[in-house]
């Protein structure tokens, strides 16, 4: 019985926790339409400097420009598209409301210069992509977190100027089980996204969530 346990245990992480995010060719394509060409995963940053932060929002050009307006008519379209740093300890506005689709106009990237502030402490964080979209007519709500860390020899005061509330940890999110621009015929595909402070939490929250789906199978198999 403590075999059959553990390996429904198992199954039960492998239906609540699976992430297919996944990077293709540098690329990294959430379960939205957002495609993330910039920073790469895993990068490490320097409090102070300057990164660009690029993000396809053609669906590598799947899409027509009117796609990127809260207003269009296509049945695919975006609603909003933000990014903020985070962590269990942190939120920051790295650009919010509806600013990154309007600008460059004609540009299937939209590219935003983040200054990193000085306030922020060196640690591990992500910097998350929240997508509103409607993809075939249907709502979604994609969150992205991408594992970046950030050195800071020298903090300075608190951020207070653009921090927001901290978000309970895993947030609820309502997006497709993978990218709908990927077919399944990608050769150089990587599992994504990797352990950050945010992520660990998350896998924490999947091992509980997928033992009481396990429990549960469990008693209703032999108890019941």
């Amino acid at each position: 019985m403590l075999l059959t346990f553990f390996s429904l245990a198992a199954l039960s992480l492998q239906v609540v926790c699976t992430s297919a995010q996944v990077v293709v060719n540098g690329q990294i394509f959430t379960n939205g339409l957002a495609i993330i060409d910039s920073p790469a995963p895993s990068s490490t940053l320097h409090a102070g400097s300057t990164t660009s932060v690029a993000i396809d929002v053609s669906g590598d050009g799947k899409l027509t420009p009117d796609a990127e307006a809260p207003s269009s008519t296509q049945s695919t379209h975006y609603d909003l598209l933000e990014v903020y740093l985070t962590s269990p300890e942190v939120n920051l506005t790295v650009s919010q409301g509806p600013g990154l689709l309007q600008q460059e106009q004609g540009s299937t990237v939209k590219h935003i210069n983040w200054v990193i502030d000085t306030c922020i402490k060196s640690g591990n964080y992500n910097l998350t992509v929240y997508e509103t979209s409607h993809i075939q007519d249907q709502p979604y709500f994609t969150i992205t977190p991408l594992p970046i860390s950030i050195e800071n020899s020298n903090p300075t005061s608190s951020c207070t100027a653009q921090s927001n509330s901290v978000q309970p940890l895993p947030q609820t999110q309502s997006s497709l089980a993978t990218s709908p621009w990927l077919d399944g015929s990608q050769t150089s595909i990587v599992p994504y996204p990797s352990a950050t402070a945010s992520n660990a939490f998350r896998g924490v929250a999947c091992l509980w969530e997928g033992l009481v789906v396990a429990v549960g199978v469990v008693y209703l198999t032999y108890w019941v």
